[in-house]
C-alpha cells in the first residue's frame, strides 16, 4: 500500500486478507482503519460458485454491494433480484438482506459499507463459529435471520 497524508492508494490484489469462517468467501479489505479512513469501509469479496452470506439485518449501518466479476442472487426483504457485473446493490439500514454466488464459476462484488465498525464485526465473524454468528452480530447492532 502506498500512503500519504492525503489518502492511501492499493494496487490490484493488495490489501489485508480476512479470513471468514462462516463461509468459503475470501474478503480483503480495501479501505479500512489502516487506511485512515473514519467513516466508511470496502472490502472485495470472492464467492466461489454457490457461496454466500446469511440472512441478516443491521439495525443502524447501510451497504452497497458492487458487482465486479459473475452472478450474485442478493435477497433484500422478501425480494430476491439477480446481479451481474456492472450491477449496484443498496441495502439501507433495517432492510432484511443476505447473498449468494450463482454462476458456474467464483463472483466478485465490492462491500461499502458505513459505519467503520463494520470492519471490526468483519474481523469477528471471520473468526466466529456458525453457532456465534448470533451473538457476534448482536455485539454490532445486527440480527442473525436465518441460514440461506
Amino acid at each position: 500500500m502506498n500512503e500519504t497524508a492525503h489518502g492511501s492508494v492499493l494496487a490490484a490484489g493488495e490489501g489485508r486478507a480476512i479470513v471468514y469462517r462462516p463461509g468459503a468467501n475470501r474478503l480483503t479489505v480495501k479501505v479500512g482503519p489502516e487506511s485512515g479512513s473514519q467513516h466508511f469501509g470496502m472490502f472485495e469479496s470472492v464467492l466461489p460458485a454457490g457461496a454466500g452470506v446469511f440472512l441478516h439485518r443491521h439495525n443502524t449501518y447501510e451497504e452497497a454491494f458492487y458487482v465486479l466479476e459473475g452472478e450474485i442472487t442478493y435477497r433484500l426483504g422478501e425480494r430476491e433480484v439477480t446481479a451481474s457485473a456492472g450491477s449496484c446493490v443498496f441495502v439501507p439500514a433495517g432492510v432484511v438482506h443476505g447473498f449468494k454466488s450463482v454462476g458456474s464459476g467464483p463472483a466478485r462484488h465490492l462491500a461499502i459499507y458505513a459505519p467503520m465498525e463494520v470492519s471490526a464485526m468483519m474481523e469477528e465473524l471471520g473468526h466466529a463459529s456458525v453457532e456465534q454468528i448470533p451473538e457476534v452480530l448482536a455485539r454490532y447492532d445486527s440480527v442473525f435471520i436465518a441460514m440461506w
